[in-house]
């Protein structure tokens, strides 16, 4: 069984905004915060899912715009396709 882990401190700054805006508690248990990432996503109408490979947990965003995000815990992998996402609405991406 896998285990959800997140270090607080890790998040970088530029992200901390986009999960502070998102109602994001990186304190907050782990199935809690994997819930409110996941909950986030759909807010941005976002729709995904999830697994793990060997190369770590792999976030495949559906809908609006098919997107795969990594990282080494379901959460980063979340959080990545979170901040894609909150950029995307604001007009940053490309």
């Amino acid at each position: 069984m896998a285990t959800l882990t997140h270090d607080p401190r890790s998040v970088p700054p530029e992200l901390a905004a986009t999960l502070s805006q998102a109602g994001i508690d990186l304190t907050s248990e782990s199935g809690a915060r994997r819930d409110a990432l996941h909950a986030a996503i759909a807010r941005y109408e976002g729709f995904c899912n999830w697994s793990v490979d060997y190369t770590g947990w792999v976030v495949t965003l559906y809908f609006p715009e098919e997107r795969t995000f990594s990282g080494t815990t379901l959460e980063d992998g979340l959080v990545r396709c979170l901040t894609w996402l909150a950029q995307r609405s604001r007009g940053t991406v490309v």
